[in-house]
């Protein structure tokens, strides 16, 4: 059992089958007592925006239990489509007892309902698909985006989302063509990019402004330029070409 102390509370994560002398990416902070990506939380958890989180690409749970014990939301919805991560999900959910609080889902997120061939832990996986929109009804304040480069078609199955309730995104990109594939759903809502960029696979800020304008890529570029040294060297040269192209 991994115990992690934040604020006045004890989260606790099941262990099985980690490996303490190779704890690997996500497990290796949560050893040390902190939570995987805890930067990224910390912001989130300081902006007090109280609502709905969606937590897409949840894995095992440790986004979406820190959702729900520090963060003002009503309610988290994660989706994971990997059966195994779910199930650790689920039984993480219940140590921290938040089940109460959390509504887990097993589908994967696209702009369409169907099947999507992907390749996750150096596998190739089936995974049946459904909009976002099906699948939560009420207005969302957060949603969190981490699936291998679906994070735009995860985002295409939320549109009704984005104009009504103009949730705060935060969305992994990992090469030029999942940045523009992003911006290409969330500018039409108004959205922009705050310029804040996250953790090691690095994760964007983007919020709904009155109007869409320049100041989305304008705030890209800033991005990427204001990155942590060691997290730009692992941004690829396209992401950093196309914020050299907004201001053309």
């Amino acid at each position: 059992m991994i115990e992690i102390k934040y604020a006045d509370k004890i989260c606790r994560f099941d262990d099985e089958g980690v490996d303490p002398e190779h704890p690997g990416t996500m497990y290796g902070p949560m050893i040390q007592g902190r939570f995987y990506e805890h930067a990224f939380l910390d912001y989130i958890a300081s902006l007090e925006i109280p609502g709905t989180y969606v937590d897409v690409g949840a894995c095992i749970g440790t986004h979406t239990v820190f959702f729900a014990l520090y963060c003002p939301s009503g309610r988290v919805y994660a989706f994971e489509p990997r059966s195994v991560q779910m199930r650790r999900l689920r039984r993480n959910v219940e140590l921290n007892q938040v089940h109460g609080r959390v509504i887990a889902s097993e589908w994967a997120l696209s702009d369409s309902r169907g099947r999507v061939e992907v390749s996750l832990d150096r596998r190739n996986h089936v995974l049946r698909t459904r909009r976002l929109d099906t699948l939560v009804r009420e207005p969302v304040a957060v949603i969190k985006l981490d699936v291998e480069g679906m994070e735009a078609q995860a985002l295409g199955g939320a549109r009704r989302m984005l104009r009504r309730y103009r949730p705060r995104v935060f969305a992994e990109a990992h090469t030029e063509e999942d940045v523009a594939r992003i911006l290409a759903v969330l500018e039409p809502y108004g959205y922009r990019a705050t310029g804040r960029v996250f953790n090691a696979s690095p994760t964007y800020e983007f919020v709904a402004s009155r109007r869409a304008d320049s100041r989305g890529k304008v705030a890209m570029r800033r991005a990427v330029h204001a990155t942590p040294a060691p997290v730009k060297r692992m941004l690829p040269n396209g992401v950093r070409r196309l914020a050299r192209r907004a201001l053309r």
